[in-house]
């Protein structure tokens, strides 16, 4: 690779962010290992919503398409960028960079993977609203040959590589994808696991790819099993109907380190959870109100209660402590009730409202739902929770259907979190759900993507989190912390921060 590369990506690179959604490609050190046994049941907690991974970014998706696909690049178990489908790359200018594919790559249909299918899946993601505002930037796709291709930026950008790591950049089959009108309920990628079928709304089924270019899986078959209660995961590994269970609940955890045919894996993430507004409706619209709601919350309690303690203060940011520019408490919320009371009373409602908050169908975000309703309550806000099934969630809080909402965002980057969270351009499916938007935040982003000065770019990002700190559309409450139980004659799996685990190395010892 080139190293005609930017200060400030290779800042990024040093500090080894990740996002939901990014490829974690897994380095194998298992060749000469065999598994004991064909078949991996993963209990998770929420169903797919789509196959396609450039419809919607969904970690509940991408926790499955990230086995159907590859990318052009990847990131390793240290979190730095690999080669994955593009074997090497170089910058030629500011603007462009060139990159070379591996020869030989065959998608699921046996069909050579090549330079067209690379140009038609990043112009289906730019297309596409659901996921096209962390590829707007890209202005030019261009073929060179079969196995070289030139993506070229309107301008500058530092963060080219990580987006080129998120699962919406995912390369398909031109063919499949452009000759079957369902590609959704029919994937073909190149990734070592091939789809074999999906009961909406319940499990998936994959099969080993014998002819995957880092060599076939060793775990043969892998069935993705929802059970949406983590009690029901907790006992299901313990039983052995499952034989790995992601996101077991804090309270099990002691449970599964201290049984000898189980085993616990644990680390830190970068997803946040948080409360938004839609600033489009009256009343939410008014900034004290909004900072109101913010006096009368106790995130604490949230953290206490919903996680049992185990995940970390916000503190009011969107950027998790591990990411470049992380700029913590620029405006402090601490709980008042008194205060929470007179800004109510100064907005004109003195005696409270009634409004709704929107949930996807997820136990953790209703848990945790609950717990802010249960708080409003105590400044007259009479708050009704609305849990969604994952896919209607989206779609209706994306068109702006919605009042309050209580969801999660992961991230691989300043840029990635906070563009799509506060900039105009990703108003609605894109990820501002809020829809508050300035020219200034959105000229402060768009010069921090682009600047390679480091410190502006810090300083820049500062700004920026200054700003929504005290205008708050959205109020940050925690950063999660990841954990899987498993069998303990599962080997080889890797806990990924950024959520979205590749299976590919995992397999059975006795």
């Amino acid at each position: 690779m080139s190293r005609k590369i930017s200060v400030l990506l290779i800042v990024f690179i040093l500090i080894g962010s990740v996002i939901a959604g990014c490829s974690n490609q897994t380095a194998s050190d298992t060749k000469d290992t065999k598994s004991t046994k064909d078949t991996l049941i993963i209990g998770v907690p929420d169903a797919p919503v789509y196959m396609d991974p450039q419809i919607q970014a969904s970690v509940a998706t991408y926790r499955v398409t990230t086995q159907i696909f590859d990318r052009l690049v990847a990131l390793d178990n240290n979190m730095k960028i690999v080669p994955a489908l593009a074997e090497s790359w170089e910058v030629e200018n500011p603007t462009t960079t060139l990159f070379h594919l591996r020869k030989g790559v065959k998608f699921h249909n046996g069909e050579e993977m090549k330079a067209e299918d690379v140009k038609f899946s990043l112009e289906r993601a730019i297309k596409n609203e659901g996921v096209n505002y962390n590829y707007l930037i890209i202005k030019d796709i261009i073929i060179v040959d079969d196995y070289t291709i030139k993506i070229v930026t309107k301008q500058p950008f530092n963060a080219l590589l990580y987006r080129l790591t998120l699962d919406a950049a995912s390369i398909v089959s031109k063919k499949a994808a452009t000759n079957d009108k369902d590609f959704n309920a029919h994937p073909v990628g190149t990734g070592p696991y091939k789809f074999v079928s999906w009961d909406l709304g319940g499990d998936v089924v994959l099969e080993a790819n014998p002819d995957y270019y880092r060599g076939a899986p060793k775990v043969k078959k892998l069935i993705f099993k929802h059970i949406p209660e983590a009690i029901n995961r907790s006992i299901s590994l313990e039983t052995g109907e499952i034989d790995l269970a992601y996101d077991l609940a804090t309270t099990d955890l002691k449970k599964v380190k201290s049984n000898k045919n189980l085993k616990l894996e644990e680390t830190t993430s970068t997803t946040e959870y948080y409360l938004g507004f839609n600033t489009q409706k009256p009343i939410l619209d008014d900034v004290r109100v909004r900072k109101a709601i913010a006096y009368a919350l106790k995130p604490q309690d949230i953290i206490d209660i919903v996680f049992n303690g185990i995940a970390t203060p916000a503190r009011n940011t969107m950027l998790a402590p591990n990411l470049f520019g992380y700029t913590p408490e620029t405006v402090k919320y601490d709980y008042n009730l008194d205060k929470a009371k007179s800004l109510l009373a100064e907005a004109g409602h003195p005696n409270g409202f009634k409004t709704t908050l929107w949930v996807p169908d997820t136990q953790i975000l209703k848990s945790a739902a609950e717990v802010v309703q249960g708080q409003l309550s105590k400044i007259g806000i009479d708050v009704q929770v609305k849990m969604m099934q994952s896919g209607a969630f989206y779609s209706s809080t994306g068109k702006g259907e919605h009042d309050m909402f209580f969801m999660t965002k992961t991230s691989i980057d300043p840029d990635s979190m906070l563009r799509a969270i506060y900039h105009s351009e990703a108003f609605g499916l894109s990820g501002n759900r809020s829809f508050w938007a300035t020219k200034e935040v959105d000229a402060k982003l768009d010069r921090a993507s682009v600047t390679t000065d480091s410190n502006e770019a810090k300083q820049l990002y500062a700004e920026v989190q200054k700003t929504v700190a005290d205008q708050l559309p959205v109020i940050p409450i925690a950063i999660e912390h990841l954990n899987a139980g498993m069998q303990s004659t599962v080997k080889g799996f890797n806990l990924y921060p950024g959520k979205t685990h590749s299976i590919y190395g995992t397999y059975f010892e006795k």
